[in-house]
């Protein structure tokens, strides 16, 4: 049998095997495309539903980016389409008020759900496919995320985040042209999510140092060669060269598919995520606008390795997290923000975030081993101040 990590991105649809850790890990996926023109595959993809109601799920960009193309040429080879485009003031929110609404639309015809989108379309119709059993395809329409694959839908309930346990795609599919235009700040996005996982994967080890955590090598060499290839071509990423846009798209493909083979997201989101999630809930509490997952993320990611920066002043580490100054580097190659006062996060709110981020879910990670070894408020300071000195 073939190396998991020598399969393409297209290869992996429908894969499984013994994995070493002692687990059977499958990719329950049918289809995986990144291409060109990629709308007319769908024909052969809905081939089986085409008795049924294609159900078209996009917001009011993403339906002039790409949904339109996708409800026209559906509609053009006789599929029976119905659909709903959501018209937000700002971003889009995943929340029961969006879920609520498509349940509304939805009828009992419809076999199929057809996203158009990234983020929070993906997340929204993810959760509508596991909760009316109706599959979705998602058709990416920016390289701004790794949830594409992931078989979990983050959402925002009653003003708090909260992710719930969903299924994988049953088919995902990204256009070159469109992915190379989406706008800069969601190509930081999909850039800083990918370099979380450094600190993401530095966390999954600590636990399972610490607390004898499930641990998979396998997916942990999975997740590594999809940064490495992003970090490789960062600059590239910065000039939206198409094979970089490329590699971005398949990293955070690929990091969903791992976290499906895991069943939970510890491969690809760990403190700097929690950070993230943090600072997107006190701005929902507030109802000001916030950063895009995935930059917060990549701020979150120089954050997360200064504190363990701070904690091998104290003790020895079994491996090695990665360095501030490199992931600052990686950053600014990819022309991503690097700092939370430029990100435009408070300075109350990034101190409290550094305390409190542990608490957004119970998973251990170096924030609670700053806690135990009681300098984490220590270290929220020697923070606030390096980054919002007076």
């Amino acid at each position: 049998m073939r190396k998991l990590t020598d399969l393409r991105i297209d290869e992996l649809p429908g894969y499984s095997f013994d994995c070493s850790c002692g687990k059977k890990h499958s990719v329950d996926i049918k289809k995986i495309s990144i291409g060109n023109e990629i709308y007319k595959e769908l024909p052969a993809i809905l081939s089986e539903f085409k008795h049924k109601k294609i159900f078209i799920i996009a917001d009011n960009n993403t339906y002039r980016i790409y949904g339109e193309k996708v409800l026209w040429y559906l509609e053009e080879k006789g599929f029976i389409i119905a659909s709903h485009v959501f018209e937000p003031k700002g971003h889009l929110v995943p929340d029961e008020g969006a879920l609520g609404r498509l349940l509304v639309e939805i009828d009992s015809e419809v076999g199929m759900i057809v996203a158009v989108g990234s983020g929070s379309i993906n997340d929204i119709s993810r959760m509508m496919s596991s909760k009316l059993k109706i599959p979705y395809i998602i058709v990416g329409t920016a390289p701004s995320m790794d949830g594409y694959a992931s078989t979990v839908s983050p959402l925002i309930i009653n003003g708090f985040k909260k992710t719930f346990e969903a299924v994988y795609p049953y088919a995902i599919l990204a256009d070159m042209e469109v992915l190379k235009e989406a706008p800069k700040d969601m190509i930081c996005a999909g850039f800083g999510d990918i370099l979380g996982k450094l600190t993401a994967l530095s966390d999954w080890k600590l636990s399972g140092i610490v607390n004898d955590e499930y641990y998979c090598p396998a997916c942990v060499e999975m997740v590594e060669l999809a940064i490495k290839k992003c970090i490789d071509n960062a600059k590239a990423i910065d000039s939206r060269e198409p094979e970089a846009i490329g590699y971005l798209m398949e990293a955070l493909i690929l990091s969903g598919v791992v976290m499906g083979m895991i069943g939970n997201s510890r491969p690809a989101s760990g403190s700097e995520h929690h950070l993230s999630h943090y600072w997107e809930i006190d701005a929902l509490a507030r109802g000001v606008e916030h950063p895009l997952h995935g930059n917060s993320v990549g701020v979150g990611t120089v954050i997360i390795s200064r504190v363990y920066k701070r904690i091998s002043e104290l003790m020895a580490l079994d491996f090695e997290p990665p360095k501030p100054e490199y992931v600052i580097e990686q950053l600014k190659s990819a022309g991503c923000i690097c700092d939370p006062k430029t990100l435009g996060i408070e300075r109350d709110v990034f101190r409290n975030s550094v305390i409190h981020a542990k608490e957004i879910r119970p998973r251990y990670t170096v924030l609670q081993l700053a806690q135990d070894k009681g300098i984490l408020e220590k270290v929220a300071d020697e923070l606030t101040e390096l980054y919002y000195k007076k």
